[in-house]
């Protein structure tokens, strides 16, 4: 996780140094708060875990003012009790008046609670999801209309809202802008148990009469269920557990994001604005939370674009990962994919908005991935410094996933004891179940994406089995407590010091009055322009799981004293403003005391323009080969890194035309450039190459007869040293035709090339080549050769690597190189990168090649795939820009806890292991699972019996010394996409924007593309076959960093770039015509060609 440093530091000093009792969350006692409410679970043999799958989901919790005196009440909703109703009297001190009231509910099973004036008399009511009544009526949901003399009458029949489902939760919201409140009732299935494999295909749209969600519009007080017109689904399959309304696509209309638990995938409904919506999560997200459970949507880098946080089960400790998780394996998880399940992956997802409907999944990059079996996910200002933190409640009351449990109660002796014929001993069972409680997460915002857990250091460490939880400012101090529901333990009360800690931290507490069946202006939003600081709030107090937050909304300013205006898009729309606020205050805001305002948006001409009608007709295939199949250690193919594309002009035609490489089994292309299109043209000897995978090319004149001919480096992961489909490939151009060299290239072996680039490196006035080899196959992690060919002058390639350049031979696992002049000194050095092996420059010596020792380059080694060299700074000296795997990714590095990766033949049967491991706290476990290691290495079955003893293991617990000293071991330092600026006698690292990091870089490109006289960087990347415990890497769209005379790169959002690349990028093109026109083309991987126009 990426830390931001000097932030980081004075947090730890400031917490540290603070006395214990003054945390920024203060927890209250029951004694001190008169709030005693614990939601018990008790064992019955009816009705239990095993009978009921939802049981330990947990309650929620309601905050609002139901008496309009200016404090917030709380309302907990409890499963097998009554709930509560807690009255504030003020200075947290809180009178239960549940029974007075008359919202104890009286039906099965409470889940959610929303709080919101259903009926638009200026008063709250309260609504009730309930659940868990499996064989009776008895759990419709209960409305608790607020009668205004702190008395309740229940009347959900009356208003058409007594739903009979699973319901988990509703979310009520003005989504057609009539202006009342309509409702979307969150249902989870009736059915339980079942697999992808007995459902079937194609569930999604088969709505379930008795269960599902529902959208009810709300019909002057009478709620009717228009789901299916208004394209809601409703099926069997829909397992939801939490529902978030907020704006997606920033076009003012509310949208909804579904979580599902299960195999089924989230919806993102998008708002038609005409009554409907469509569900468009496929085209808007790649990838999602596999058991999906709470969410929450708010703006956490402060551009005005909401973000979407969503909660899962992965934990951060090894222990835990170890020893009560698993994960699908790659051949379930395709049929997941192929079943219509979608990208869905156990961890936490934050998507991050991109601004034009699609959104970058970040929760690796900002650490907030792993918070064990989550429920709440909130996002709000902490310490009103401006930033959004994240808050999640965590835990589980047994673990249902404990392996060795699951391993236990499925051995036959152990079913014997427990199940006789009829019947389940099932309280013996669950006493088999461990009870760990584990402590919520907290983690604080420092800006630029980067976040820290600072748990304990808040004070919201204490272990627990938490569920709902909602923030509010339940003292009227002018920032968010916190309050959190707990199974059979007492709720948690929080009161938040932020006056005391950060004093000089300023805030404005705004209440909003809309029109009169939409009191509380739910569904509209408000930005305050600070300097040239924006920050963004939506009124949308449903939200979290299963609860309800303040509808008072609080702005932290930091130490800003003064606001320059404040914009509130109310529900219907309308547009009002204000100018010139004071900070600390607390501000009511009428919608009819405004007049109207008109906001102007700003059109930007994009760089690039992407073209409707390609200029050629190309869709890459990817051959279906699963390195997982042989390399099972291993957590990133190999063998879909490809392809490639080059351009030269072939025909003397004065225009450049293509080479684009293909898979095993699909041979390459070469297009001409014919009428400002390119037209593909059959050459007969290149497709019987098809059984080549192409990783690079290269147009050059290698025989001198004026005409170019046509280099294919051949690689990839799916051959053996004996495959003479290893063997590159040199065409020679005889009129505008093609011949094959028959030259076994590149050192008379098979091996599996990655790169190939020309230069005349001993001045003999022809092209040489240099050729890098990616891996050896089968012996993958063992160094492999780089490669100079001496060309005689007609095409007859000579390796004289040994003589000139020893420093090439074990070299590493190279992805990619460069000759460029480094030194200014007339001739070419090389510079070379690769997967766990540094930057390596090789520095020309009089037509030789020696290591060269850069400081900068120094314990680089990286998972390197792409490098371009240009000029950043126009200081004619020649800088770098390497694509890396980025940070948004499970796997970490630094130069002090490296990943490490041991290779040997462990249990020798003659065949080679790569054993993976990475530092998680202050000591490198192995990454691999325990039953993956076992089937891997069966000789190890008998030392981890149980999966409690594969916990915290280290490369020393798992093999012997011998062993270990034997084996060849690979680093890993840095996983950053990196600069290097060239100062004449070195290197040095320029830190590139964070968004540089989101997925792997495959492909540079870099020039003016501004006209500003600064180069500008496009990347771009994304690799998407990995093990589905690692999770694929595609939140990448294609970025272009515009520079400038500071070297002070800044990633252009997309309505100023143009650029959305859809999958996973492996080369750029640009090009001229002659007619002036540029044009950029993007290969993608499995997938269509993109072309742009700039």
């Amino acid at each position: 996780m990426r830390n931001s440093y000097i932030v980081y530091i004075i947090l730890v000093f400031h917490f540290s140094c603070t006395n214990s009792e003054t945390k920024l969350f203060e927890k209250l006692s029951s004694f001190r708060t008169g709030i005693d409410f614990e939601n018990n679970l008790t064992f019955k043999e009816d009705f239990n875990i095993f009978t009921y799958r939802n049981y330990y989901n947990g309650g929620g919790v309601g905050l609002g003012d139901i008496n309009n005196d200016g404090l917030l009440d709380i309302y907990f909703t409890s499963n097998l009790n009554k709930n509560k109703l807690y009255l504030n009297k003020g200075d947290f001190q809180f009178e239960d008046i549940t029974d007075v009231a008359g919202v104890g509910g009286e039906k099965s099973w409470s889940t959610g609670v929303s709080l919101a004036d259903i009926n638009a008399d200026g008063f709250l009511d309260i609504y009730v999801s309930n659940s868990g009544d499996i064989k009776g009526d008895n759990k419709q949901n209960e409305l608790f209309i607020n009668n205004g003399d702190l008395t309740f009458t229940e009347m959900a029949n009356e208003y058409g809202l007594d739903d009979k489902g699973y319901s988990t939760h509703a979310a009520f919201f003005d989504f057609d802008r009539d202006g009342d409140l309509d409702c979307y009732l969150l249902n989870n299935s009736y059915k339980g148990g079942f697999r992808i494999t007995s459902i079937g295909k194609d569930q999604r749209p088969v709505r379930d009469e008795v269960g599902g969600d529902k959208l009810f519009e709300n019909d002057n007080g009478k709620f009717i269920d228009i789901s299916e017109e208004a394209g809601i689904y409703g099926s069997v399959i829909g397992f939801g557990l939490g529902v978030t309304v907020g704006d997606a696509n920033n076009d003012g209309w509310m949208d909804i994001y579904v979580s599902n638990d299960f195999f089924e995938r989230d919806y993102l409904y998008i708002n038609n604005q005409d009554g409907t919506f469509s569900e468009n999560l496929e085209t808007m997200i790649k990838s999602i939370s596999a058991a999906s459970m709470g969410a929450d949507m708010a703006d956490i880098n402060n551009d005005g674009l909401s973000e979407i946080f969503v909660t899962d089960m992965l934990p951060q400790p090894d222990e835990r990962i170890k020893t009560v998780t698993t994960f699908d394996s790659w051949d379930r998880h395709q049929n997941i994919k192929t079943s219509g399940y979608w990208n869905q992956y156990t961890r936490n997802t934050l998507q991050l908005n991109n601004g034009n409907s699609t959104f970058s999944e970040i929760g690796r990059l900002t650490g907030v991935e792993a918070t064990d079996w989550s429920w709440g996910a909130l996002m709000f200002d902490f310490q009103n410094d401006g930033n959004k933190d994240i808050f999640v409640a965590n835990g589980i009351y047994q673990d249902l996933t404990d392996q060795d449990f699951l391993q236990y109660v499925t051995q036959d002796e152990v079913i014997q004891q427990i199940a006789s014929p009829g019947s389940v001993d099932f309280q013996k069972l669950i006493d088999l179940i461990p009870s760990v409680p584990i402590s919520n997460y907290a983690f604080i915002n420092n800006g630029n994406l980067d976040f820290n857990d600072m748990t304990s250091d808040l004070g919201l460490g204490q272990p627990s089995f938490s569920n709902g939880s909602a923030y509010g400012d339940l003292d009227n101090d002018g920032d968010y407590d916190l309050v959190v529901n707990n199974v059979n333990m007492e709720s948690f009360v929080y009161r938040n010091n932020t006056d005391k800690l950060y004093p000089l931290n300023n805030h404005l507490k705004i209440k909003l009055i809309g029109d009169k069946n939409n009191p509380n202006g739910v569904g509209s939003s408000i930005t305050l322009f600070v300097g040239d600081k924006k920050y963004y709030l939506e009124q949308m107090p449903i939200r979290g799981f299963q609860s309800t937050v303040d509808n008072n909304l609080i702005f932290g300013v930091g130490e800003s004293d003064i606001i320059d205006s404040l914009v509130v898009r109310w529900d219907d729309g309308k547009i009002t403003k204000k100018d010139f606020i004071d900070v600390n205050q607390f501000v009511t805001i009428k919608k009819e005391e405004f007049s109207e305002f008109s906001l102007i948006e700003e059109f930007e001409t994009k760089i690039f323009t992407q073209m409707d009608d390609q200029i050629l007709d190309f869709v890459h295939k990817e051959n279906n080969f699963v390195d997982f199949d042989r390399d099972r250690l291993l957590f990133h193919m190999s063998s879909s890194e490809g392809s490639c594309i080059c351009e030269g002009d072939i025909n003397g035609d004065g225009y450049k035309d293509l080479y684009i490489g293909g898979s095993k089994g699909y041979s390459g292309s070469i297009y001409i450039w014919n009428d400002n299109k390119f037209e593909k043209y059959n050459y007969p000897l290149i497709n019987s190459d098809k059984e080549s995978e192409d990783t690079d090319c290269i147009f050059f004149d290698a025989n001198q007869d004026g005409s170019l001919d046509l280099y294919v480096a051949s690689g990839g992961n799916e051959y053996s040293i004996y495959s003479p489909e290893l063997r590159d490939r040199l065409y020679y151009n005889v009129n505008n035709n093609f011949t094959k060299s028959d030259q076994i290239l590149p050192s008379g072996l098979f091996e599996s090339s990655s790169v190939v680039k020309n230069y005349d490196f001993d001045l003999d006035g022809d092209e040489d080549l240099f050729v890098g080899t990616r891996l050896i196959p089968q012996k993958y992690g063992l160094p492999s050769n780089g490669y100079l060919l001496e060309n005689d002058g007609l095409g007859n390639f000579k390796n004289v690597s040994d003589v000139i350049a020893k420093d090439l031979k074990e070299v590493g696992m190279i992805t990619d190189a460069d000759f460029f002049d480094y030194d200014s000194d007339g001739d070419f050095d090389l510079i070379l990168v690769g997967h766990w092996m540094p930057i390596t420059l090789l520095e020309n010596r009089d037509g030789k090649f020696y290591f060269k020792n850069i400081d900068a380059f120094e314990n680089s080694n990286g998972w390197w795939n792409s490098i371009e060299v240009n000029d950043l700074n126009n200081d004619g000296l020649l800088d770098l820009v390497i694509g890396n795997h980025g940070e948004n990714s499970r796997f970490r590095a630094t130069k002090s806890k490296p990943i490490t990766m041991y290779i040997n033949d462990f249990d020798d049967n003659n065949s080679l292991e790569q054993v993976i491991f990475q530092y998680n706290g202050d000591s490198s476990y192995t990454m691999a699972l325990r039953h993956d290691l076992v089937m891997q290495m069966p000789g190890l079955k008998k030392k981890y019996l149980k999966y409690n003893s594969y916990k915290n293991q280290t490369v020393h617990d798992i093999f012997n010394l011998e062993k270990i000293k034997s084996s060849y071991i690979n680093y890993v330092y840095n996983l950053k996409t990196s600069a290097f600026i060239n100062n004449g006698a070195g290197f040095s690292n320029l830190e590139l924007p964070v968004e540089t990091q989101f997925s792997n870089v495959f492909a540079i490109e870099i020039n003016d593309y501004n006209n500003d006289g600064y180069n500008d960087i496009i990347l771009g990347g994304n690799l998407y076959n990995v093990k589905p415990e690692v999770g694929r890497y595609d939140a990448n769209y294609g970025q272009i960093l515009l520079g400038n005379n500071k070297l002070d790169y800044k990633v252009a959002p997309y309505k100023k770039s143009g650029l959305l690349f859809k999958g996973q990028v492996r080369d750029f093109s640009t090009f001229k015509n002659l007619k002036g026109d540029n044009y950029l083309i993007v290969l993608n991987n499995s997938d269509s060609l993109q072309s742009y126009t700039f």
